[in-house]
């Protein structure tokens, strides 16, 4: 086995590094780049595509163990409520007013309407995302990806608690409510989709054709000073001569997959530490997604566009009568705990 002082050794030369790879020579015994060098890429490489190291400590930031919290409380309470009004909940609505849970889980009872609020206030906390990028005074607080994941919880809590409230009966006003506010939920998962197709940097913002490329170009470098020769390893992500399709899009997402399955098995054929073969695929599929993105860029902003035009009507008629459904509950007397 050779020691780390030999091997520190043996991992010198990137020069010996490329002239082995085209002699098929084993990666572990060829010179490995600098920790730093494999790292330090440019300002605009971020977004989903970061090496394992930085998802790691994007895991332990605080704020995550606030959303880890807010789910598990959520989820335990759905389950519970579930558990103990399930039968109510699958009772005949006539039946229903005889049931010795009615008083409580009913949408005017202490559980149900508790139920209706949260989940309400819920929903008009998903508009602090786009609030934020509108007033200045919020945007040094946080960064977007943290204000982006709290707006998918709250958008995905709001509409669970909501339909307990509602007791899965729908009529009224309250029934155009729920429904938009379920049609808001589904098209944000699409709008999550699209959004993830779309090259960012740190800060959030889309890269255009030319950042890709420079960017491109500053991995490929990286890769190169770690003696990966992808001209003959991997073929390129974009296909050439096919337009841009949602079939060639989901086509080169699954030779992405496929190239880094591929690598991976490789690597550790030939030895190569975890630490170092995270890092080395964490810039093989930051390449491979730029030069997609190269190609789709046009196809998913477009599709993105035209989903935001889609979006915002329901989310409109979702608060339009969220206010009036929670007015009339007022007026009425309806004020839970308060």
């Amino acid at each position: 086995m050779t020691s780390p002082r030999s091997q520190q050794q043996v991992f010198a030369s990137p020069d010996r590094l490329r002239a082995a790879a085209r002699t098929n020579m084993p990666v572990s015994q060829l010179p490995a780049p600098d920790n730093a060098e494999l790292v330090e890429l440019s300002g605009t490489i971020s977004g989903s595509r970061e090496n394992r190291k930085a998802k790691s400590a994007w895991r332990h930031e605080p704020h995550m163990y606030v959303i880890f919290l807010l789910v598990f409380i959520t989820a335990l309470v759905i389950f519970g409520a579930l558990r103990m009004a399930g039968e109510y909940y699958l009772a005949d609505l006539a039946q229903r007013p005889q049931h010795p849970l009615h008083e409580r889980f009913k949408p005017s009872g202490i559980v149900g309407q508790g139920f209706g609020v949260v989940g309400g206030l819920f929903c008009m906390l998903t508009l602090l995302y786009p609030l934020r990028k509108r007033l200045r005074v919020l945007e040094n607080v946080g960064t977007p990806r943290t204000w982006f994941q709290f707006h998918v919880y709250f958008g995905i809590a709001g509409p669970l608690l909501a339909t307990l409230h509602s007791t899965f009966k729908f009529t009224g006003i309250a029934s155009i409510c729920y429904w938009s506010m379920m049609l808001v939920m589904a098209s944000g998962f699409i709008g999550r989709f699209l959004f993830a197709q779309l090259p960012r940097n740190q800060r959030g913002v889309l890269l255009s054709l030319k950042e890709i490329d420079a960017e491109i170009k500053v991995v490929q470098r990286h890769l190169e000073s770690a003696g990966m020769s992808l001209e003959q390893a991997i073929t390129k992500a974009a296909p050439q001569g096919k337009p841009a399709s949602w079939r060639t899009l989901f086509q080169m997402w699954r030779e992405r997959r496929r190239a880094l399955r591929t690598w991976q098995q490789r690597l550790h054929k030939q030895g190569i530490s975890v630490a170092m073969t995270r890092r080395i695929l964490s810039l093989l599929s930051r390449k491979l997604f730029l030069e997609s993105s190269q190609f789709t860029l046009a196809l998913t902003t477009r599709a993105f566009s035209h989903w935001h035009t889609l979006h915002l009507p329901f989310t409109y008629l979702m608060f339009i009568t969220l206010l009036i459904h929670a007015g009339l509950a007022i007026l009425l007397g309806y004020t839970w705990i308060f």
